[in-house]
């Protein structure tokens, strides 16, 4: 019957775990499509995106395909000291740039420079420029901006066939994607990449770039290869070569040159996410990159997102039902996130990157952990009650506020643990029931049991039982207890200082009072045992039956309090205990050292003397000096006639005088009688 509730339990997690994820997908996907969540969860998805690039490791361009002659700082600076001329500079010098690089062997030349209006230079400067185009021994393309009415900006020079490529950007702020053609104009990488490659696959649709690297990393190195404008300038107008300046026309052959400014007041800046400033210029050269090399950023497909979003939402919600321990539930969700932000992470640094859109997957754990949570506090708040329902009657109010705190602390099905168990007994009730009525003996015996279960509840024991007038508990569960044996021991001291007071009572009648206890620590099992109908929480084992053992052994030693070996290990210092045998009880092949507890350490001097006492005859008793042994027990039982154990022991001595023990006596006494 208990598999069977198991089984109806896991499978109503299952459940509710698989319609927890299922729902949280349909939500999370739903939320980013719909108008009024799309665009946050849209913006979530950009913020993942640009966060992506920033882990991505440079890649080193400086040895591609494109290189990019930029009108920089040092540029102007030359030009205005050596030539006088400000910006933007005369025409001509981007004619005989041109010209050049046509001699130096490269494969095409793309201006991203607009010239829309005449040159503001006197003289022929657009002529000059046109017919240095015109020369040129190679493809050459300028760029046009494509206006609202589909058509492109106006180009001043007359240049005999201008080839146009358009280069506006997205609207967005951040530079993310690019167009390989706007108003049915391819854009300037795409004619450049053309001119390189005629089978470059070149698509219709916008694409996210695959950015190599940021503009300039903090140690001064550049993504792509730069080669200031200021050097083909002074070449050109000086009629010098390109290795008289410092240039060397292998950097040129076979590539693709960009002409552009990055200087801030020349140029627009574009954002991208890898900075807030990015020169425009490089956008290009990235995109003509992506379209030789058929690299692009790939966005994972809804199906293959939605897919993800569940698998990490049941990921999430198993965490948080199926595990009992509360500190794993609030971390697993944590670590379900973080395994998702791992899995976008290795994606994206791939060598093709691979975008998985976080907004939905996100989205959809969250939901479904705080389904699950929900789940949990619904179900575990009737396992909770009902815990709490079952151990109230046994347990102290304290013990049960800490398993109402946290259910799964208590021990509730079988497990095997060192814990330390008590048994008491009224000595003689039999005969007490004999001279009572049954009102007062029950009023009696319930005053009695009321009175030592509360002194075991408040030192935290757990009450077994009642048998008649005996109580059986034990400490070290439900809660675990590392003190188990020393509050068994403290409990036990408590009683017999109670039993004093009680002792009134019961004189009253005629009747004497006086509990045995018995104590034992050792491996147990605990838990709910019994049927469906009737259940006990309840302990076993061989260490369970000693400890009623040593109970009613103190009978046969006129003491109250014997406590095992195993329980006085851990405790003996902060007790006063003596040893009064070591024994084998019937039913047990292995000897068990008895001790009598008395008091609590340090003491009085007489009673301390009483131990030392005793402890002397038993080391003589043991040696087989009868007379050594019944000379001291002696002289302690006329200091102390009440001695019980003194008594029993001057007794047993007297049998074997009689009746001497074997050749090789190791001193255990065979305790026949339960």
């Amino acid at each position: 019957m208990r598999i069977a509730k198991r089984f109806k339990r896991a499978r109503l997690n299952g459940l509710a775990i698989l319609a927890f994820a299922a729902l949280a997908t349909a939500v999370a996907v739903a939320a980013r499509h719909a108008p009024v969540t799309s665009i946050a969860a849209g913006r979530l998805d950009q913020v993942i995106y640009d966060s992506l690039y920033q882990l991505r490791p440079p890649q080193d361009m400086t040895g591609s395909e494109v290189v990019l002659v930029a009108v920089d700082q040092p540029a102007l600076d030359a030009v205005d000291k050596d030539l006088h001329e400000g910006w933007p500079w005369p025409r001509l010098y981007w004619g005989l740039a041109a010209k050049l690089l046509g001699q130096a062997g490269a494969k095409a030349v793309a201006f991203d420079l607009l010239f829309t209006g005449s040159s503001i230079r006197r003289g022929a400067d657009d002529d000059m420029f046109a017919m240095a185009v015109d020369d040129a021994a190679m493809p050459v393309f300028f760029a046009t901006k494509i206006g609202a009415n589909g058509k492109p900006d106006a180009f001043a020079p007359p240049v005999t066939k201008p080839v146009f490529g358009a280069t506006n950007v997205a609207d967005d702020k951040v530079v993310r994607i690019y167009q390989p053609q706007i108003g049915g104009v391819p854009s300037l990488a795409a004619r450049a990449a053309r001119a390189f490659d005629a089978k470059a696959a070149i698509p219709d649709a916008p694409f996210y770039l695959h950015y190599y690297g940021p503009h300039q990393t903090p140690d001064g190195k550049t993504t792509f290869r730069y080669v200031s404008a200021g050097l083909l300038a002074a070449a050109g107008t000086k009629r010098l070569s390109l290795k008289q300046v410092g240039l060397s026309p292998d950097i040129f052959r076979g590539k693709i040159v960009l002409i552009g400014a990055v200087t801030a007041g020349t140029y627009d800046l574009k954002s991208t996410p890898l900075a807030g400033e990015y020169p425009g210029l490089e956008i290009h050269a990235t995109a003509i990159e992506n379209f030789l090399r058929g690299e692009r950023v790939t966005p994972l497909g809804p199906v293959a997102v939605a897919l993800i979003a569940f698998l990490f939402s049941l990921t999430a919600a198993a965490g948080t039902i199926l595990p009992r321990q509360t500190q794993f539930k609030v971390l697993w969700p944590s670590l379900v996130t973080l395994a998702l932000v791992l899995l976008a992470v290795v994606l994206f640094r791939g060598q093709h990157i691979v975008w998985l859109p976080g907004a939905t997957p996100l989205f959809a754990v969250l939901l479904a952990t705080f389904a699950a949570y929900a789940w949990s506090y619904l179900t575990e708040g009737r396992q909770r009650q009902a815990i709490v329902r079952s151990f109230s009657q046994f347990v102290s109010p304290e013990v049960v506020a800490e398993i109402e705190k946290d259910p799964k602390s208590a021990v509730v099905t079988g497990e095997r643990r060192e814990m330390t168990v008590m048994f008491t007994d009224i000595e003689g009730f039999t005969s007490i029931t004999e001279k009572l009525e049954d009102t007062r003996l029950v009023s009696l015996l319930n005053r009695y049991l009321e009175e030592m279960s509360g002194l075991v509840l408040e030192r935290r024991g757990t009450i077994d039982k009642y048998i008649g007038d005996a109580i059986m508990s034990f400490w070290n569960a439900p809660l675990g207890q590392p003190d188990h044996a020393e509050l068994a021991c403290r409990a036990a001291l408590d009683m017999v200082a109670r039993e004093r007071a009680l002792s009134d009572e019961f004189a009253a009648i005629g009747m004497r009072l006086h509990t045995r206890i018995g104590l034992n620590t050792g491996p147990m099992v605990v838990g709910f045992i019994g049927s469906e109908k009737k259940l006990s929480y309840t302990v076993l084992g061989d260490a369970v039956n000693t400890g009623a053992r040593l109970e009613s052994a103190n009978k046969f030693y006129g003491s109250q309090i014997l406590a095992s070996e195993n329980t006085v290990a851990g405790v003996k210092d902060r007790f006063v205990m003596r040893e009064l045998d070591r024994i084998r009880v019937k039913g047990r092949r292995q000897a068990v050292a008895l001790f009598e507890l008395l008091a609590e350490a340090p003491g009085d001097a007489p009673l301390r003397a009483r131990v030392t006492l005793y402890e002397q005859a038993l080391t003589l008793y043991r040696a087989q000096n009868w007379d050594g042994a019944a000379s001291v027990l002696t002289g302690l039982l006329d200091a102390h006639p009440g001695d019980g154990p003194a008594g029993a022991l001057l007794a047993r001595i007297a049998v074997l005088r009689a009746d001497p023990p074997p050749a090789g006596w190791d001193g255990i006494y065979e305790m026949r009688a339960k």
